[in-house]
C-alpha cells in the first residue's frame, strides 16, 4: 500500500525521467542490467505517456538497474541506480518543478579496501539531474588514480625499505571468502606482498615492513573480522624472518585455487603440495617452522 504522502510524478516529470532512463539504454546498452519487472514498468510508462489516460499507470517508487563499468580488462565497477518515479513530502530546498534526483550507488569492488571506496563514496557528484553520468566519469577516474597508486605503493616500499620482515600466520580455521578478499585487497595499502591460503589450517604470509604489517593486522581483525566473535579471530605469529634481503612474492594473492582441494567445504590443501609451492619460491627451510610439522610423508 502506497503511503498517503507519497504520489505519483506529474506527467511532465515522468517524461523526464523516462528521458533520463533512455539516454542510459542508450550510453550503456551492454553494460545495463534491467529486472524484468522494470523494464515491463518502463514500458508501461511509455505507452501511458504516449497515450495519457485519465487512469494512471501502477508503477514502482523508481526505476532501477544495475550499471557494470569497466576500468580495464580486469577491474569493473558495479552501480545500482534508481530513477524515482514518485514523490514524497517536498523538501524546502527541493524544486517541485524538477524531478527528484536519481540515486546512485556504488558497490565495494572486491579488489578495493573498504576505506578508499567509502571515501569514493563520500566525494561522490549526486546533487544534479546529470549525477548518474558525473559519478560514472568521476569514478573511472578516482578508481584508475587508486590502482595506479596500489601498483606504485609496493615499488616505491621495495626502493626505500632496508628492514624487510617476513611474517607466517597461523589460522586455525580460514574460509570465508569476503575475508579471505579482504586480505588479500587491503595488503597493497600497506606496501605488503605475500600470500593467503584458505583452509584449516589457514596460512597467511606477509612481506614488508613491521610496523605495516601491525597496522595491517590490525584493521583485518577490527574492520574485516568486526562480526566475527573475538575467541574465533586467534591469529598465531608462527615464525618471522628478520631483514631479509629481498621479498620472494610480486604482489599479494590467495594461492588456495593453485592447491588441490577437498576437506571441509573444499579449501584444505594437502600439505605436501604445500610444501611444494613454500620449496617453488626458495622457502622450503621454513615449511617445518610454520606448519609445526617435522616432516610430511
Amino acid at each position: 500500500m502506497v503511503p498517503e504522502d507519497v504520489r505519483q510524478l506529474p506527467l511532465p516529470l515522468l517524461e523526464q525521467q523516462l528521458s533520463a532512463i533512455d539516454l542510459l539504454l542508450c550510453m550503456f546498452p551492454d553494460e545495463i542490467e534491467l529486472a524484468s519487472s522494470t523494464a515491463a514498468s518502463i514500458e508501461e510508462l511509455r505507452r501511458y505517456l504516449e497515450d495519457p489516460s485519465p487512469e494512471k499507470p501502477r508503477l514502482p517508487p523508481s526505476a532501477e538497474c544495475t550499471l557494470n563499468v569497466s576500468i580495464d580488462a580486469e577491474h569493473h565497477l558495479e552501480l545500482h541506480v534508481q530513477i524515482p518515479l514518485q514523490r514524497g513530502n517536498v523538501d524546502a530546498n527541493e524544486d517541485e518543478d524538477e524531478p527528484p534526483l536519481p540515486i546512485v550507488m556504488f558497490r565495494c569492488p572486491t579488489w578495493m579496501n573498504r576505506k578508499a571506496h567509502a571515501d569514493m563514496v563520500q566525494q561522490m557528484p549526486v546533487d544534479s539531474q546529470d549525477a548518474i553520468l558525473m559519478v560514472i566519469e568521476y569514478l573511472k577516474q578516482e578508481v584508475a588514480d587508486y590502482l595506479t597508486s596500489q601498483t606504485a605503493s609496493i615499488s616505491e616500499v621495495r626502493e626505500v625499505d632496508t628492514k624487510l620482515v617476513r611474517v607466517w600466520f597461523y589460522l586455525q580455521s580460514l574460509s570465508t571468502r569476503s575475508k579471505r578478499d579482504d586480505m588479500v585487497n587491503w595488503a597493497p595499502n600497506y606496501g605488503l606482498t605475500g600470500f593467503v591460503l584458505a583452509g584449516k589450517p589457514g596460512i597467511l604470509c606477509l612481506e614488508g615492513r613491521s610496523d605495516n604489517i601491525s597496522s595491517y593486522m590490525s584493521e583485518i581483525k577490527t574492520r574485516s573480522w568486526s562480526d566475527v566473535p573475538s575467541h574465533q579471530k586467534k591469529v598465531s605469529e608462527r615464525y618471522r624472518e628478520e631483514g631479509i634481503a629481498k621479498r620472494v612474492f610480486e604482489n599479494m594473492r590467495e594461492v588456495t585455487g593453485e592447491i588441490s582441494q577437498g576437506g571441509h567445504r573444499g579449501n584444505r590443501g594437502e600439505m605436501r603440495e604445500v610444501r611444494e609451492m613454500f620449496e617453488g619460491v626458495g622457502l622450503s627451510d621454513v615449511f617445518a617452522e610454520v606448519l609445526g610439522l617435522a616432516a610430511v610423508s
